[in-house]
């Protein structure tokens, strides 16, 4: 008598012949459910297990598109685990170690690849071809800034200065004035010719600038 186990547990033809060609010998359960609910929907078709047949036994040799309905999510669930269809079988008879779709581009010959997103998915594992996955490029972060001092604001207020010493100052330049002062001074710049800065004492120093740049000493004594 036939134990409940054995009929459970009973594997159709041709389930066992397409677990032949699998490759691997890890997850046996799982990949043999994956391949028995492939077959039940090939069953449906005419000649659908004939070609997949043909290509598992021929590999490198023409085949036909062996396809299934895509589902709405486009995934397949075998047991508790969901997974793109065409990974799934790639994975069953050609790469055991496959982890993803990004691995996985269709060749020209196949009519039906999963990212047609047709009504009809192929999963004849010699459609696909396997490629390597993308990887992001490192972020390259200078260990030091790349800083030029030709271009500070300190070095354009100096130039403006020298080159008309005796024009006024409106109120822009002089605002202009007191944020290079204190920009320079904090970014430890120099201070610009003509403008003595005080030393850093308990006691707060009064500076007493040269003539062309009160303006700028009288900001930095207000910003400091």
């Amino acid at each position: 008598m036939t134990s409940m186990s054995s009929l459970f547990s009973f594997t159709s033809p041709a389930v066992k012949r397409l677990l032949g060609w699998k490759q691997g010998d890890e997850e046996e359960k799982w990949a043999e459910k994956a391949v028995d609910a492939l077959v039940k929907k090939l069953k449906k078709k005419k000649g659908a297990m004939e070609d997949l047949e043909k290509a598992l036994s021929s590999p490198g040799q023409p085949s036909k598109c062996v396809t299934i309905p895509r589902s709405l999510d486009g995934r397949l669930q075998v047991s508790h685990r969901k997974g793109l269809p065409h990974v799934i079988y790639c994975r069953v008879w050609r790469w055991p170690d496959l982890q993803s779709h990004h691995e996985l581009k269709p060749l020209e010959v196949c009519d039906y690849p999963f990212g047609s997103k047709q009504k009809e998915v192929c999963i004849n594992p010699y459609h696909y071809k396997r490629v390597e996955s993308p990887v992001l490029p490192p972020v390259l972060v200078p260990r030091h800034s790349e800083f030029n001092p030709q271009h500070s604001l300190l070095v354009q207020f100096r130039n403006m200065t020298h080159n008309e010493p005796h024009m006024p100052l409106n109120i822009s330049d002089i605002m202009a004035a007191g944020k290079i002062v204190f920009l320079s001074f904090f970014n430890g710049g120099e201070f610009p010719p003509g403008l003595n800065h005080c030393s850093t004492s308990a006691v707060t120093s009064i500076c007493y600038p040269d003539p062309p740049f009160y303006a700028a000493a009288t900001l930095f004594i207000i910003y400091s």
